[in-house]
């Protein structure tokens, strides 16, 4: 598979707050109950449902409830400090086919800030943090076409242009491994709650995922190893953020939406 990546940051200024968009293109060729999965089985896992409208192709399962949506062209980061309109009037004013919660934030809804690191094509946000929940940061390189999940520890900051950082985790998955030491560390990877995540393939496919059933991330990740839509490349899986924040928007699969009359800060997702 190739691919090419086309980059765009718009700023919006608003009379009360400012409004960062960022695009990452990726054109590629070609109230909950817990969740129970049984443990130890590794069968491979084909999904209950595929949908196909346009260029989107959406999976999803059943138990636990699960979506997971492959990026077919361009990412957008949508972060909005003192949002205040529910995402479903997000998704359908700015025109996304997709569009679910992004990482972490501080503070209450309609003034919140993003929780660790943030930069826009070297425009820093915020700064980074010391937090045992936030163990990465995710990387969009546009010149280099790569999606990386980089330990926080070692990070080295960067004004490149071409870069668009935020800070997140765990990291549930690297490399096909299930990232036991991080999730045991973590606030909540031991707790059931639902989830939204990232995942990639080799780098540069990326994949949108929600869960809206209580799961733990070992749980989680040792499903994830089993999804047969993820069986042929590098897996990499970085969880985004969790419970009462999950949202997710399909304008073609309205049945698939969930929670979308929350209003976030920050939203991932795709026109």
């Amino acid at each position: 598979m190739t691919s090419a990546i086309t980059i765009a940051f718009l700023p919006h200024m608003s009379p009360r707050s400012s409004a960062f968009t960022f695009a990452l293109g990726l054109t590629c060729a070609c109230a909950c109950s817990p969740a129970q999965i049984p443990p130890g089985d590794s069968s491979l896992l084909s999904p209950d449902t595929v949908a196909t409208t346009g260029t989107m192709t959406v999976t999803q399962w059943h138990s636990p409830r699960m979506t997971v949506v492959e990026v077919p062209d361009t990412l957008v980061f949508w972060y909005r400090p003192h949002n205040e309109l529910p995402l479903d009037s997000v998704a359908r004013r700015e025109a996304f086919r997709c569009l679910i919660n992004g990482s972490f934030f501080d503070g209450a809804r309609g003034n919140a800030g993003h929780a660790g690191w943030l930069s826009l094509f070297g425009l820093r946000i915020s700064p980074l943090r010391d937090d045992r929940q936030l163990t990465h940061i995710v990387r969009w390189n546009g010149r280099t076409q790569a999606v990386q999940f980089l330990p926080t520890p070692s990070f080295e900051p960067s004004a490149d242009p071409a870069l668009v950082e935020f800070q997140t985790g765990p990291l549930i998955i690297d490399g096909g491994k299930i990232q036991t030491h991080l999730i045991q560390s973590s606030i909540n990877g031991a707790t059931r709650h639902t989830r939204t995540l990232l995942a990639t393939l080799d780098g540069h496919r990326s994949f949108l995922i929600t869960v809206r059933e209580q799961v733990t991330l070992f749980e989680l990740a040792a499903r994830l190893q089993r999804l047969s839509i993820f069986q042929h490349g590098r897996l990499d899986v970085i969880n985004l953020d969790g419970g009462s924040s999950v949202a997710l928007f399909l304008r073609d699969i309205p049945d698939a939406n969930y929670n979308v009359d929350d209003r976030l800060p920050i939203l991932i997702g795709f026109h």
